[in-house]
């Protein structure tokens, strides 16, 4: 008992410095910072429809116990977005959460255009069978248009390095192995925003694999 209660936690823990999921954060939000002094608090989250990556695959022979030995991945149908966000000048910088997993932001924000990076850790892939994180984000070109001063709406491309979890379940009580799954994308998205508040869609097309995904997003800052 003792074991499994240790196993979570470290478990957590590594979870929680080298997080697995990592999709693009919103354009609409990088482009709506104000020129403020201090940090504008943005919450939303995203939902993804499409080829999403939850399964479960066997492997090995079953064991006595009644408990196969297999994979389960865990991108998830959604997430909680979180950011802080400032400016310097015409550049947009800060941080911010994806679920549990840390990530940076940076880039040039202007008017009518604006480039937005990203960049965070995850654990090891399942197949590099390294115990070192790799770094994962994207590259975001983004181009506004102001309908009124206080709606706006815009288009972005992107192409990026995203990750999601992916669990080796072992036998029972043992240490479950957590890793990243990676894969390249690239999409385009569009969005409205009226005052602090924005909803966006975006596309993403797997590089090297026949799989879309469809994400909805909405965000709302607060102190902007």
């Amino acid at each position: 008992m003792v074991r499994k209660y240790y196993s979570v936690v470290l478990c957590a823990l590594a979870l929680l410095f080298a997080g697995c999921s990592n999709h693009p954060p919103s354009a609409a939000q990088f482009m709506n910072v104000k020129k403020i002094d201090g940090m504008n608090f943005v919450v939303g989250g995203a939902a993804r429809i499409g080829d999403v990556d939850n399964r479960e695959v066997s492997y090995g022979p079953k064991n006595n116990t009644a408990h196969d030995r297999y994979y389960s991945y865990e991108e998830g149908n959604w997430n909680l977005d979180i950011a802080w966000l400032s400016t310097i000048s015409y550049v947009v910088l800060g941080f911010g959460f994806e679920d549990y997993t840390f990530r940076m932001f940076l880039g040039p924000r202007f008017q009518y255009f604006g480039i937005q990076g990203w960049a965070g850790l995850s654990p090891s892939e399942r197949r590099n069978e390294k115990d070192n994180p790799i770094v994962v984000g994207g590259v975001m070109l983004i181009e506004q248009i102001p309908i009124t001063e206080k709606l706006k709406m815009g288009l972005s491309e992107h192409i990026s390095r995203n990750s999601y979890g992916m669990i080796n379940h072992t036998e029972c009580c043992s240490m479950n192995e957590i890793y990243a799954e990676q894969y390249a994308e690239f999409g385009f998205g569009t969005y409205l925003t009226y005052k602090d508040f924005s909803i966006e869609f975006r596309y993403g097309r797997e590089i090297g694999e026949p799989r879309n995904r469809f994400y909805f997003m909405t965000h709302y800052a607060f102190f902007n």
